[in-house]
């Protein structure tokens, strides 16, 4: 039955886009050609054009339609934020259009009104995102009226299981109502309804109540394997869902998700960050934001290339070999602030606060920062981010492996030209095991909306610290 409902739901949303990608062609046209027709160098005859942009809605359809199941927009999931939605639209509507752009510039016989496709992928998703939010916020008022909610029984009652009952309770439009746990070590807790041997006769009770469990969600450790097959052998000639929630609050998880290979899950405990349309938009982020530092920075970079030129002989830039993310080396370009071959005699020297080596220019530019600004040409060539943990020398990293915990676990992430560790005073010569750890909070609760704040604060703090020399 959920599943029918599911299904039926995102049936409706299916053909309900559809209309909406229809009326935002046509009402693209009339904004374009009717709304601000001068805007155009050679509009064409209204009623030739009209009937034209008309008898292509069912391609755009076939195309937008296409696009959209393709990626995964009309997969329901009922515990999916508002937030993840609007960026799933966000996405598949950018793909569609770029198919739709794409195939109509191979039609020869008329030439589209790039401004017409402009207005219309504004129009599109702004419709889709609107009609989801007001399905989204009827759905939470019902939900939070008692209406269209799941029951659900916890099994375990430890850690894992108390935090997905608190993740219920936080966010109740989801819908799912906790009637209880179950665990073999229930205590006095007035939750716990009975031991895990009881979940045939708590399942059957509720149904002949016609209050029947939707769902069982097991909050077991891994080592509870025979509990679990005791469990789905309980529950096998019901209609209850059965999910799996393992215990791996015990595990310091980086970038955890689960893929599938052959119908088999896969859990990821320790991984790379993964390749998705938020990551694509950092990128791009990463890429247009140097630019613009390069070229609106440049008259500044070069008075800081001539002074560095003249402060001592030898080349303005200069290259240390850092490691980045899965440990792949690159040459980090940084404006030189030292002799040529001032670690000739001593080999790699970890910078102090006394350091003396650098020349006057290069210490004013240390303890600014401002020796860092070739590196946004390593985020343009792909060697770094501009926001990200900071890469370290090789030859101090292998010191580092063995003497701080999980200090290898930063690699997991681009590195960056600032991070949170940074412009929370983590730099130079500090603390490293406070540093990994901001490096793995970062890593741990990325987003976009965490790299723009880092940005932020970098402009406002980051550059000049104590701790920068």
């Amino acid at each position: 039955m959920l599943q029918e409902q599911s299904r039926l739901f995102q049936r409706v949303l299916f053909f309900v886009d559809a209309t909406l990608v229809a009326l935002s062609w046509v009402a693209a046209y009339y904004v374009r050609f009717r709304l601000f027709p001068s805007l155009g160098v050679f509009p064409p005859s209204e009623n030739v054009a009209f009937w034209i942009y008309l008898e292509f809605v069912p391609w755009i359809l076939i195309i937008s339609m296409t696009v959209f199941w393709a990626t995964g927009l009309y997969n329901h999931d009922r515990t999916e934020r508002l937030s993840s939605l609007v960026l799933a639209v966000a996405r598949s509507i950018l793909f569609g259009l770029v198919v739709v752009i794409a195939s109509l510039w191979m039609y020869r016989t008329f030439n589209f009104s790039r401004l017409h496709m402009g207005i219309f992928g504004v129009i599109a998703p702004s419709l889709m995102v609107f009609i989801r939010v007001v399905l989204y916020q009827g759905l939470q008022r019902a939900r939070r009226n008692g209406k269209y909610l799941k029951r659900v029984l916890i099994i375990g009652a430890g850690r894992t299981g108390r935090k997905l009952h608190k993740s219920f309770a936080e966010y109740p439009w989801m819908g799912f109502d906790t009637v209880g746990f179950l665990d073999d070590e229930s205590g006095d807790r007035p939750d716990v309804l009975g031991s895990i041997d009881d979940l045939k006769h708590i399942i059957d009770a509720a149904e002949q109540r016609g209050e029947g469990i939707d769902y069982v969600y097991i909050a077991l450790p891994l080592t509870a394997s025979d509990r679990i097959r005791e469990i789905l052998l309980a529950v096998e000639n019901s209609l209850t869902h059965v999910c799996l929630v393992p215990d791996l609050e015990q595990y310091d998880l980086l970038n955890g998700r689960v893929t599938e290979i052959g119908g088999l899950p896969i859990i990821h405990l320790l991984d790379e960050t993964p390749i998705e349309f938020r990551r694509v938009v950092k990128r791009i982020i990463d890429v247009v934001f140097s630019a613009l530092v390069v070229i609106l920075l440049s008259p500044i970079l070069l008075i800081i290339a001539m002074s560095v030129k003249m402060s001592s002989p030898g080349p303005v830039l200069y290259k240390q070999e850092r490691m980045g993310l899965n440990g792949k080396k690159f040459d980090m370009l940084k404006f030189r602030s030292m002799p040529v071959n001032t670690e000739a005699s001593t080999g790699a020297v970890w910078s102090k606060a006394d350091e003396s080596r650098a020349t006057p220019v290069g210490s004013f530019l240390r303890r600014t920062s401002l020796d860092e600004l070739p590196q946004f040409i390593n985020v343009i060539k792909g060697d770094m981010s501009v926001v990200g943990p900071r890469p370290e020398r090789p030859v101090f990293i292998d010191t580092f492996r063995t003497e701080v915990p999980k200090y290898m676990l930063r690699h997991k992430m681009k590195a960056g030209i600032t991070g949170w560790a940074q412009i929370n005073g983590w730099r130079g010569s500090t603390s490293l095991e406070k540093r990994i750890e901001f490096d793995i909070y970062y890593i741990r609760n990325w987003s976009l909306g965490l790299d723009f704040k880092i940005m932020l604060l970098t402009v406002w703090k980051g550059f000049v610290s104590k701790n920068a020399y």
